[in-house]
């Protein structure tokens, strides 16, 4: 079945995005304006107020505070945002993780992390990490926690509790990552290299660009290696992926990551995580970004909140 017409806006306003200003390494704070863009795929969702706070001394943005009128006070999530780990905002998926936390009856803590190429690897994982412990500082207890992100932010999803479980603390209830990026080696996967004429936003040229931001340029004074786990679950042994908690995957059918997606929930259900993995066929990446304006995106939307109320309803 193809895409309903609202979600076909997607691809267009995607387009619209990588025509404006493709990652090419020249001018990152012109690509982040370009693609705030996202903001407005999402309509504005209502009985839900905002609050910006700092988090700790050491966090270089604000966080901000997500709360539905009617959300349980003991039930947060821990939204990461997407964008490659070098653009994206709390502006740009304000709306995105308010649709979220109404249909999981949860607060949300918005983490403005530090971007790359300013602000490379560990830069960003630190600062979700941060949340995660200020979360814990404010009482709510782990197994009440949700990591939440989409893109870059799914990967987040995943990293921070390995990272958080490695430093010691508890791991959270359960983690939900959309369209996410597991595999920062760009390693070759059908659907990295073979999507280009369905992905509309992005391109195996921008993936290497926005990767080597993060990891610094292979060879570079400084690099990492983008196939730490910590970059790219992908790469966690099994010894580590027990240990993370239930997990859903949603993954769309034109995207790039799909693959990444879906090799990640074979290697979380080997390990014998609990993991659902939901592939939409015909669907943009991070199509969830059209909450509130297209009936995939909502159903979508709808699930993720039914099956994180049931992890984290104790």
């Amino acid at each position: 079945m193809p895409p309903s017409s609202e979600s076909a806006h997607l691809t267009t306003l995607f387009r619209s995005i990588v025509a404006s200003n493709p990652p090419n390494d020249q001018n990152p704070a012109l690509e982040r304006l370009v693609y705030e863009q996202v903001a407005t795929a999402s309509s504005e969702p209502t009985e839900v107020t905002y609050e910006d706070i700092p988090i700790d001394p050491h966090h270089r943005g604000p966080a901000k505070w997500v709360r539905p009128l009617h959300a349980s006070p003991k039930h947060v999530l821990l939204f990461l945002h997407g964008g490659g780990y070098s653009f994206g905002s709390l502006a740009s998926h304000r709306k995105l993780c308010g649709h979220l936390a109404q249909s999981c009856n949860a607060l949300a803590l918005m983490i403005d992390y530090r971007l790359a190429p300013e602000h490379p690897f560990p830069a960003a994982l630190d600062d979700c990490v941060a949340g995660y412990r200020y979360l814990l500082d404010q009482g709510f207890e782990a197994k009440n926690i949700v990591t939440i992100g989409d893109s870059c932010g799914g990967g987040l999803a995943t990293t921070v509790p390995l990272k958080a479980i490695r430093e010691g603390l508890p791991a959270p209830g359960a983690a939900v990552a959309l369209s996410p990026w597991y595999d920062v080696v760009c390693s070759d996967s059908p659907s990295l290299h073979n999507s280009a004429e369905t992905d509309a936003l992005g391109t195996l040229e921008g993936m290497y660009v926005i990767r080597d931001r993060y990891c610094g340029k292979k060879g570079g004074s400084g690099a990492v290696d983008p196939a730490d786990p910590t970059i790219s679950a992908l790469y966690a042994s099994d010894e580590e992926l027990k240990e993370l908690p239930p997990h859903w995957v949603s993954c769309a059918g034109d995207d790039m990551l799909r693959d990444d997606g879906t090799r990640m929930a074979e290697n979380l259900e080997k390990a014998g995580v609990e993991t659902v993995v939901k592939v939409h066929e015909g669907m943009q990446h991070v199509f969830e970004f059209m909450a509130g304006k297209a009936p995939e995106a909502d159903g979508s939307v709808r699930e993720i909140g039914e099956w994180v109320r049931k992890k984290i309803s104790t």
